[in-house]
């Protein structure tokens, strides 16, 4: 018979090799070479019943592998939804934890909606900003993923809609610079504020981002929330000057149709007819 350690035990739910090897004398808080330990492995591959004997039988419920992943982020970024109760009701810890996030911004992360609607009624922090170096909050990590659902239901339990991350990005201002469209739609239906700026990108707008990075539907949209066509970033440059930068010719056309001024100049003294002749 091929060796099995309780790490590949755990993983694939042989719950006799398991409790063969704890009464052999394995150490049921031994990480891999990865810090998994047998929890974080079982917790991964869903295996309810083993998690279940691990942590009546003294596994550490909040250990942390390497990353310092604990057992329930792993079942939120999974979308284990019976084990995040499963843990729950073992009274894992749901706070912000070593590596700056808590379960919810692991959920969010992944698009996780129903995982989302049981750690809010357990009262975490809707608006609880990571501390990994991004600053995103719950709404952030829904609108980077592209999970409409997430935002609705985030959005609808008092996410603050305009709040920035460390960088200064709005969630309405990811949205835009991703061309996700129905994101887009829905934050500004909810209030998100139109012409939010991002002082880290040079004061530019949801607006100038969805120019630059090319998302025409974002940009009509946004027009037609009103957002101010003629807002200029730190370089006194509007979409439109954006969009004659990218030598983007279909932007600029919509920008033109929704009465952007052709005849400006940017604090260098440069001309749209200039940066539009320019090879």
């Amino acid at each position: 018979m091929k060796y099995m350690d309780i790490f590949q035990a755990a993983a694939h739910n042989d719950l006799v090799k398991v409790k063969n090897l704890l009464n052999a004398g394995w150490s049921i808080n031994r990480g891999d070479e990865d810090g998994y330990t047998a929890l974080h492995w079982a917790v991964q591959e869903g295996n309810l019943e083993i998690v279940k004997y691990l942590l009546e039988h003294g596994a550490n419920i909040d250990s942390l592998d390497h990353e310092n992943y604990t057992p329930i982020e792993i079942a939120c970024l999974k979308g284990h939804k019976e084990m995040v109760d499963l843990l729950i009701a073992y009274n894992c810890n749901l706070e912000l934890n070593r590596n700056g996030f808590t379960p919810l911004h692991a959920a969010a992360a992944r698009g996780r909606v129903e995982i989302i609607k049981r750690l809010l009624k357990k009262g975490l922090n809707v608006n609880e900003q990571d501390q990994n170096g991004t600053g995103y909050s719950p709404l952030h990590w829904a609108t980077q993923e592209d999970s409409t659902e997430c935002v609705k239901l985030l959005v609808h339990s008092g996410a603050n809609i305009n709040l920035k991350d460390q960088y200064g990005f709005s969630p309405l201002y990811i949205a835009a610079s991703e061309g996700y469209t129905e994101i887009v739609r829905l934050l500004l239906r909810n209030n998100a504020k139109v012409d939010i700026i991002c002082e880290e990108s040079g004061n530019s707008t949801p607006l100038m981002i969805a120019s630059i990075y090319d998302h025409p539907d974002v940009v009509t949209l946004l027009i037609n929330h009103n957002a101010d066509i003629e807002a200029k970033d730190n370089e006194g440059r509007t979409a439109l000057f954006q969009a004659a930068l990218n030598k983007n010719k279909e932007m600029i056309s919509i920008l033109l149709k929704k009465g952007a001024n052709k005849n400006i100049t940017d604090i260098h003294g440069k001309r749209l007819v200039d940066i539009l002749n320019e090879d």
